[in-house]
C-alpha cells in the first residue's frame, strides 16, 4: 500500500518537475521572445528617428534652398524646431557657389545633409557710361555722358563743343573682316577628355596687320571657367603644327567663359595687346583648356584643309614634345584685323583722351593720338606727327592706337535667353501682345508685335523674347518680380531671318523701366525705388544701317539698351543708366549716367530658373 502511495507521489513528483521545466523554459523562450521584440522595437524606434532626423535635415535643406533661390532674407546660420527636432542650417557662399548644411538632431539622432548649388547668370561686366561699336557715336548739343566712354568707331560732337563727356574717352584702331569661316556641319568636343584638350587652327592674314578680334562660332556644356587664347607662329614645316619645339607665342587673349552659352553664337574676343601678323605667314590660334567635366563644343565643317587652314587637337600644347592630331574639319572662326584710322572730333572731355587722331577738342587731362588738331590740352599733349593747339606740355613720342573692345554680349548669350523664353512657353494673343490692364509676364515668347496700353504696370517675371517690335507707350511702368533679388532680367526684340525690318525698340515719353525695388509708392507718373542692382536691359538684334534698332524719348528711367549689330538713338532729355551699341546717336540736351554696379551686372533667365543644384548627399 505504501509502495502505491509512494509511486503515485513520485509520478506526481515528475509530472510536477516535468511542468516546471516546461514552464521555465516557456519563460526562457517568452524571455528571449520579448528581448528580441523589446530589442527590434528600440532598434525600430531608433531608425525611426534617426529617419524622422534626416528628413528633418532634408527639410532643412530644402527650406535654405527656398530661401537663397527665392532671394529671401536668411541668416548664415539658423536655428529651428521642427516637431520634436532641433535644425540647425549652416549657409557659406563663396563667388557663385552656395554651400547649404542641415544638421538635425530628433532625441538624440543626428543627421546632417550638404547641396551645392551653382547661380547660373551671364555676368554681363558693363564697364563704360557707353559702349560703342565700329558704327561709332554722334552727340548733338548739350548731350552728356557722365562717366566713361569705349568706341570702336569715329566719335563726332556738335558744332558749337557743347557735347561733353565726364570721364575718359578711348576710340579704337578701326577692323576689317579678314577671314570668315562659318559652314557648319559637324562639331569636336574639347576640354574633357585627353586626347582633345587644346584645340587649334591655322590661318594665314592678308595684309601685314595688328590682329584685333578672333570670334568662335562656340557652346558649353557646364559652367565652364576662363581659358586662355593664343596666337603662335607656325613650326616652319608647311602649316604641320603650332610654333613647336620654340613655342613662339605672338600674343593672348581671355576666353570669357560668361560669353559663352549653352547654344551656339558667334562669341567676340579681342586683344588688349594685339599680336602683329605677316601677311602670307601661316599662324595658329590655340584654345588652351584642361581636362574638366565642364567644357566646349566648337563647330567645324566636315572637311579639313579648305583653304581655311588646318585644325587640330591636343592633351597639352604645352608639352615638352607636344602632340597634335589632324581634326576631321575647319572650325568655325573669323578674324579682323586692325589699322583703320578713326577719330575723336568737336568734343568735351573732362578725363583723358585717346585716339589715332584728335580734332577740335578740349580736353581736360591728357591726349594721345598720332595727330592732335586744333585742340586744346589742359595736361600734357602725347602726339607722334602733329599737334596744333594749346596744353600745358607736348610731348613728341610714338602713339598706339586704342585697341578694340568687343562688345559684352554674344550671339550666343542671346540663344540662351531666347531659350529660357522659349522653355516657358509661346503666345499670340491680344492678352499677352496687347494688355490693356497690369499684368506679369512669366518667361514666354511673345509671336507678335508687344503694344501694351500707356500707363499700365508690367512685371516681368522671366527672360521675355519678342518676335516683332516692341513700343512702350508714355506713361508705363516696367519692372522685374521682386523675387530676382540683386539679379537683372532681360527683354529680346528679335525675329530670326527677318533683323533688317524687325525687332525694334520704341520708348517713349516718361517710361519707369525698374529692376527688382519697382517703384516709388504713390508717385504718378512711375519713378524707380532706390536702385539694387539690379535692372532690366531690353536688348534688339535689328541691323538695318538707316533705321533704329532703338529709339529712346525723353525721361526713360532705369534701363539698359542693348543695339546688339544696329543704331540706338537716345533722344531730348532721356536719362539713362547705360547704353550699348554698334553705332549711337546722343540727341539734344541727353544725359547718360552710368552706374558702378553695372561692371558686374549679373543676367538670370528668371527669380526661379538661376541655379543648378551640383550635389546633394549625407555626409553624416
Amino acid at each position: 500500500m505504501l509502495s502505491t502511495i509512494f509511486k503515485i507521489k513520485n509520478k506526481g513528483f515528475a509530472a510536477i518537475f516535468v511542468l516546471v521545466i516546461l514552464m521555465s523554459l516557456s519563460l526562457v523562450v517568452a524571455y528571449s521572445l520579448s528581448t528580441i521584440i523589446i530589442t527590434r522595437s528600440l532598434i525600430s524606434s531608433a531608425l525611426l528617428k534617426s529617419a524622422q532626423s534626416y528628413y528633418s535635415s532634408e527639410s532643412g535643406i530644402e527650406d535654405a534652398l527656398l530661401r537663397v533661390m527665392k532671394s529671401y532674407n536668411y541668416t548664415a546660420i539658423n536655428n529651428f524646431n521642427l516637431g520634436d527636432s532641433a535644425v540647425t542650417q549652416n549657409i557659406t557662399s563663396v563667388g557663385d557657389v552656395t554651400t547649404i548644411e542641415s544638421l538635425s538632431s530628433h532625441f538624440g539622432n543626428q543627421r546632417k545633409v550638404k547641396t551645392e548649388i551653382t547661380m547660373n547668370v551671364d555676368g554681363i561686366g558693363f564697364h563704360y557710361g557707353v559702349q560703342v561699336g565700329e558704327g561709332g557715336l554722334t552727340m548733338a548739343n548739350n548731350s552728356e555722358i557722365d562717366g566713361n566712354l569705349y568706341s570702336n568707331g569715329n566719335v563726332v560732337g556738335s558744332s558749337n563743343s557743347s557735347s561733353k563727356i565726364n570721364g575718359d574717352v578711348s576710340v579704337a584702331t578701326g577692323m576689317s573682316l579678314d577671314h570668315s569661316h562659318s559652314v557648319y556641319n559637324a562639331e569636336t568636343e574639347f576640354g574633357d577628355a585627353a586626347p582633345v584638350i587644346d584645340v587649334a587652327q591655322s590661318f594665314k592674314a592678308s595684309s601685314s596687320e595688328i590682329m584685333s578680334q578672333i570670334s568662335f562660332y562656340i557652346k558649353r556644356i557646364g559652367n565652364v571657367t576662363d581659358k586662355t587664347i593664343r596666337v603662335f607662329t607656325d613650326d616652319g614645316s608647311g602649316g604641320a603644327q603650332p610654333g613647336s619645339p620654340t613655342k613662339t607665342q605672338v600674343g593672348s587673349t581671355t576666353l570669357i567663359a560668361s560669353k559663352v552659352g549653352e547654344n551656339y553664337g558667334w562669341v567676340d574676343f579681342s586683344f588688349s595687346t594685339p599680336p602683329f601678323l605677316t601677311a602670307d605667314q601661316w599662324y595658329w590660334v590655340v584654345i588652351d583648356t584642361a581636362s574638366d567635366s565642364k567644357y566646349f563644343v566648337m563647330a567645324k565643317d566636315s572637311n579639313n584643309g579648305n583653304g581655311n587652314g588646318l585644325s587640330k587637337y591636343s592633351p597639352n600644347w604645352d608639352a615638352v614634345t607636344p602632340v597634335w592630331t589632324l581634326d576631321t574639319g575647319d572650325y568655325n572662326f573669323k578674324l579682323w584685323l586692325g589699322g583703320i584710322a578713326t577719330s575723336l572730333d568737336t568734343v568735351n572731355v573732362i578725363g583723358t583722351a585717346r585716339a589715332h587722331t584728335i580734332d577740335n577738342s578740349d580736353i581736360g587731362v591728357d591726349a594721345y593720338a598720332k595727330n592732335i588738331n586744333s585742340t586744346d590740352v589742359v595736361g600734357a599733349a602725347h602726339y607722334e606727327v602733329q599737334f596744333t593747339g594749346t596744353s600745358g606740355s607736348s610731348v613728341q613720342e610714338t602713339v598706339n592706337d586704342p585697341v578694340v573692345a568687343a562688345l559684352p554680349i554674344s550671339d550666343s548669350n542671346i540663344a540662351d535667353w531666347e531659350a529660357a523664353a522659349t522653355a516657358g512657353g509661346i503666345f499670340s494673343d491680344t492678352a499677352h501682345c496687347s494688355p490693356t490692364v497690369d499684368i506679369t509676364l512669366d518667361a514666354c515668347v511673345l509671336d507678335c508685335d508687344f503694344v501694351p496700353t500707356p500707363g499700365i504696370v508690367i512685371t516681368v517675371n522671366g527672360t521675355i523674347w519678342v518676335k516683332g517690335d516692341v513700343t512702350i507707350g508714355v506713361g508705363t511702368g516696367i519692372k522685374l518680380s521682386s523675387a530676382y533679388g540683386g539679379n537683372s532680367g532681360v527683354i529680346i526684340a528679335d525675329k530670326h531671318g527677318s533683323e533688317s525690318t524687325v525687332g525694334k525698340i520704341v520708348v517713349l515719353n516718361n517710361v519707369a523701366i525698374c529692376g527688382s525695388q519697382g517703384f516709388l509708392p504713390g508717385n504718378s507718373p512711375f519713378t524707380c525705388d532706390t536702385s539694387n542692382g539690379s535692372y532690366i536691359m531690353l536688348l534688339s538684334t535689328h541691323n538695318h544701317s538707316s533705321t533704329y534698332a532703338i529709339d529712346v524719348s525723353n525721361n526713360a528711367d532705369g534701363a539698359i539698351f542693348y543695339a546688339h549689330k544696329g543704331i540706338a538713338n537716345i533722344n531730348n532729355l532721356a536719362n539713362l543708366k547705360e547704353v550699348t551699341a554698334y553705332k549711337l546717336n546722343l540727341s539734344q540736351n541727353t544725359k547718360v549716367t552710368y552706374e558702378s554696379g553695372l561692371a558686374n551686372a549679373s543676367f538670370s533667365s528668371g527669380p526661379e530658373g538661376g541655379w543648378t543644384i551640383e550635389s546633394w548627399n549625407e555626409i553624416e
